[in-house]
């Protein structure tokens, strides 16, 4: 079976500012500041119970870069192939797919101020598309799509 060409297909990605060494770097020099300051102040003024706020601090700073790196394998990607649609959504190890036919679907796209918002609509349903790029990328890809799907440009 041959394979039909693919006329469209981008895949979007999380920018990550920082590597995985480079937040356990962050946080080991974040911790240990907080650590020694409130050392500092135990040992210098005797007020030992500013350690286990300082504790607490350095617990949520490695629960928020845990998190942070629940997503580090995020993607997006949009593909049109002949007269499918494809949007795959894979978010902290959930791959969501849709598809649906160009034919009967309409890109949606809303304009508020400088806020874009795309949503693929079929059959009374709606699903939003692009939820990993920023505005300005968002409206590129609609003009991208222009001549695979109905886009509909509506402002707010």
């Amino acid at each position: 079976m041959q394979r039909e060409p693919e006329e469209f297909s981008i895949e979007i990605l999380r920018n990550h500012s920082l590597s995985q060494s480079g937040r356990k770097l962050a946080l080991v020099l974040m911790g240990g500041t907080t650590l020694s300051v409130g050392m500092g102040i135990t040992l210098m003024y005797g007020a030992w119970p500013v350690l286990p706020y300082a504790g607490l601090e350095i617990m949520v700073m490695w629960l928020g870069f845990r998190w942070i790196a629940g997503h580090d394998g995020d993607y997006e990607r949009i593909t049109v192939r002949g007269t499918e649609l494809r949007h795959e959504l894979f978010i902290r190890a959930k791959l969501k797919q849709r598809s649906w036919n160009t034919h009967w679907c309409t890109l949606m796209c809303r304009t508020r101020g400088c806020r874009v918002e795309l949503a693929v609509r079929s059959h009374g349903r709606e699903s939003k598309v692009g939820q990993m790029m920023m505005d300005e990328d968002r409206a590129k890809l609609a003009v991208a799509l222009q001549g695979l799907v109905k886009v509909q440009n509506l402002s707010f």
